[in-house]
C-alpha cells in the first residue's frame, strides 16, 4: 500500500505540517488562503518544498519523475499542454503517460465531449479545470490523486461521475482532496483533518463548534477581504472557495457582522451582500434535544412545562 508523507514541511503558507496518509480518501478543509492550493501542488510534485519533505512510497514526487507519473493531479488553477483544441491537449496528456487510449473516451466518459474541438484560449479557468479533472480521474492506476477542490466543478461534470471515480481508486490508492465547505467535505467522505492560517488541523477540530455563526458575505474584492479578516482576533475563520463569496465565522451574530463591516470600511472594500447563514443541521438538532431536556427537568422539578400557545 502507499503512503504519502509531509515531514517537517514549511512553504509559502504553511508551516511545520507533519502528516502521513494511507489508501483511502481523505479530505482536507480549509481555503486555499490556509493553504490547501499549496498542500495539493506539493503532494503533486509540482513544487518543490521551501523546507521539509513531500514523500510518496519514499521517494521525494518533485525531483523524480517516475514517482510523479504515479500521480494525478487538479489545481486550483490548470493550464493544459499547448495544442490547436482540447483533443489535441489531451492527446499530448495521455501519450506522457504512454495511455493508448483517445482523448475523445476520456472526455466522453466524463461528459464532456462538448469540448472535443473547442480552443483552448476559449475555455473559461472553470472548463480547463473540468478537463484536467478528467486526465487526473482517467489515470488507469494512480498511487496518489490529489485534487484541489473537485466538487467545485459540479454544473460542469457530473458529481455522480466525480464520487463513483474516487470511490474506485481508493479502494487501492491515496485520494487526498481540498474542501473549503463542509458539506463538500462530507459528499467526498472518507477522513478529515483541516487547515487553518496554515496550521495542521486534527480531525476533531476540524467542525466549527455548535454555537458557531456564519456569515455569507460577497464583495468584488474577497482575496483582500479575507486576508484582512484572518488578522481580526474576534473573527473565529475565513473560507473561499473563489468567487464572490466568502464564509465568515465568529461566535455572536452582531460582533461578528459589525467587525466584518468595520474591516471592510478600514481598507475600503465595498461589500455588496451580507447575510447569515444557516445554522447547521446538527446544530439544530442539538438545541432540540437542549429544549427537550429542559422542559423534562422542569417537568420532574417544578410541575407542568410552559403552556402552548
Amino acid at each position: 500500500m502507499s503512503e504519502l508523507c509531509f515531514e517537517a514541511l514549511n512553504h509559502a503558507e504553511l508551516h511545520d505540517i507533519n502528516v502521513s496518509f494511507g489508501a483511502g480518501t481523505h479530505v482536507v478543509l480549509g481555503s486555499e488562503y490556509d493553504g490547501t492550493g499549496s498542500l495539493i501542488q506539493l503532494a503533486a510534485g509540482l513544487l518543490a518544498p521551501t523546507k521539509g519533505r513531500v514523500l510518496l512510497d519514499g521517494a521525494a514526487a518533485w525531483s523524480s519523475a517516475r514517482t510523479r507519473r504515479r500521480i494525478a493531479s487538479l489545481c486550483a488553477d490548470e493550464t493544459l499542454l499547448p495544442a490547436r483544441d482540447v483533443t489535441g491537449a489531451l492527446r499530448l496528456a495521455l501519450r506522457a503517460r504512454a495511455d493508448d487510449r483517445s482523448a475523445l473516451s476520456v472526455l466522453d466518459n466524463a461528459g464532456l465531449a462538448r469540448f472535443a474541438t473547442q480552443r483552448l484560449a476559449s475555455l473559461t479557468a472553470r472548463e480547463t479545470r473540468a478537463v484536467s479533472l478528467s486526465i487526473a480521474l482517467s489515470h488507469r492506476d494512480p498511487a496518489l490523486l490529489a485534487l484541489h477542490e473537485p466538487l467545485n466543478l459540479i454544473g460542469i461534470v457530473q458529481e455522480d461521475f466525480i464520487l463513483q471515480s474516487l470511490e474506485r481508486t481508493a479502494t487501492g490508492a491515496i485520494v487526498l482532496c481540498s474542501a473549503s465547505r463542509l458539506e463538500d467535505a462530507a459528499r467526498l467522505g472518507g477522513s478529515e483533518s483541516a487547515l487553518d492560517r496554515g496550521s495542521w488541523l486534527a480531525a476533531a477540530q476540524t467542525r466549527p463548534p455548535l454555537g458557531t455563526v456564519t456569515l455569507r458575505v460577497h464583495t468584488p474584492e474577497p482575496r483582500r477581504l479575507a486576508a484582512r479578516l484572518s488578522e481580526a482576533p474576534d473573527i473565529a475563520g475565513v473560507e473561499w472557495a473563489g468567487g464572490p463569496e466568502l464564509l465568515i465565522h465568529g461566535s455572536e451574530l452582531e460582533p461578528l457582522t459589525h467587525s466584518v463591516v468595520a474591516n471592510a470600511r478600514a481598507e475600503a472594500i465595498r461589500i455588496t451582500a451580507l447575510k447569515q447563514n444557516a445554522p447547521p443541521l446538527e446544530a439544530l438538532a442539538a438545541a432540540r434535544a437542549g429544549l427537550a431536556q429542559a422542559y423534562y427537568e422542569r417537568a420532574r422539578g417544578a410541575g407542568p412545562g410552559p403552556r402552548q400557545s
